[in-house]
């Protein structure tokens, strides 16, 4: 140990001619340090390369200590940070630590009694969020007025929540196929667009209603790209765009740049090859991934987006469908 001023320097030195393995010598060194008060959970060890020169040792041989360490709970290793003491056992905390957690576990059903809800009932829902068991038995109906929404909004749901999403237009949901789908879904989303018809369909099948929206980055990167040059759209179903144009318009696009917008589908690779050719930057919906595969696109101009709807859309509809009741797919939380 050294001491610069009221704060604690921690030196580890390892001896290759001690009897004591280079591992037993780093944690007696540790554990010296934390009975006598001088590190506490949290404190920062000094880097392999640190510990590799004071001790003459390969910085590798340093590292699989330090892993060692981590696995018996006494280190964690941070990624671009280093090393830090952690010795609270997951089973055994600190008093004071048990008694921050025993206040927010308080706070919790308080505010949940507050909302109806009691203690047994709070446990229960705390099971289902952790387990996220009731979703095996849930499914999402997406409503919109054409394929390339109602299908890339049903792809999404289903990969970031593990749920079944089934793409249902507006024009099919008078057919009785269709309807059975509807009627055996756990809830509807519809987009701002729609809302008043999907307001109609969820009163007829008495389903709850989840809006969807778009990330705030998304048609902002679409809107700049236009204005710095030619945008090419590489989608499922190109007749979404008039109404997609129009939103743009309503936004604020100019006339002459949404004018730069070409929108092409998936399917057709010689019209993609010479449309990406044209445009400064490309958007390539997830739903042509299989159609465009092989094509070499300009990686230095595609834009790219992790997820298109907004994460508080989709932590809505998560909720929901976690939290309501499992057996009645028109149980309501309590407001």
């Amino acid at each position: 140990m050294a001491f610069r001023g009221l704060a604690v320097v921690m030196k580890i030195r390892l001896d290759r001619g001690r009897k004591e393995s280079l591992l037993e010598q780093a944690r007696d060194q540790i554990i010296s340090g934390l009975h006598a008060g001088l590190l506490r959970h949290g404190d920062r060890l000094p880097s392999l390369r640190r510990v590799a020169a004071l001790s003459a040792l390969n910085v590798k041989t340093v590292m699989r200590i330090y892993r060692s360490l981590q696995r018996e709970g006494l280190v964690a290793l941070r990624k671009g940070s280093g090393a830090f003491i952690t010795v609270r056992d997951p089973d055994d905390f600190e008093p004071t630590q048990a008694a921050r957690l025993a206040r927010l576990l308080r706070r919790h059903l308080d505010e949940a009694s507050g909302m109806n809800i009691g203690p047994g009932a709070y446990v229960s829902l705390v099971h289902r969020v952790v387990t996220r068991s009731n979703l095996r038995s849930r499914s999402v109906v997406v409503l919109e007025c054409n394929t390339e929404q109602i299908r890339l909004y049903a792809r999404e749901i289903e990969m970031r929540l593990g749920v079944e999403a089934h793409p249902i237009l507006f024009a099919d949901a008078g057919d009785r196929t269709t309807a059975a789908v509807v009627r055996a879904s756990s809830i509807l989303a519809v987009t701002d667009f729609h809302y008043k018809e999907g307001i109609q369909i969820a009163r007829r099948f008495r389903k709850p209603l989840v809006r969807l929206r778009l990330r705030r980055d998304f048609l902002p990167a679409l809107m700049g790209a236009a204005r710095r040059g030619r945008l090419a759209m590489v989608v499922h179903d190109p007749s979404f765009f008039p109404a997609f144009r129009r939103a743009l318009g309503l936004l604020g696009l100019p006339r002459d740049h949404l004018d730069r917008i070409s929108v092409v589908a998936g399917s057709d690779r010689a019209a993609v090859q010479r449309e990406v050719a044209r445009a400064d930057s490309v958007y390539v919906s997830p739903l042509c991934d299989r159609d465009i595969r092989g094509l070499v696109l300009p990686a230095d101009r595609l834009l790219t987006f992790v997820h298109h709807l907004a994460d508080d859309s989709l932590e809505e509809l998560e909720a929901w469908l976690l939290l309501s009741g499992a057996d009645d797919a028109r149980a309501s939380l309590p407001r």
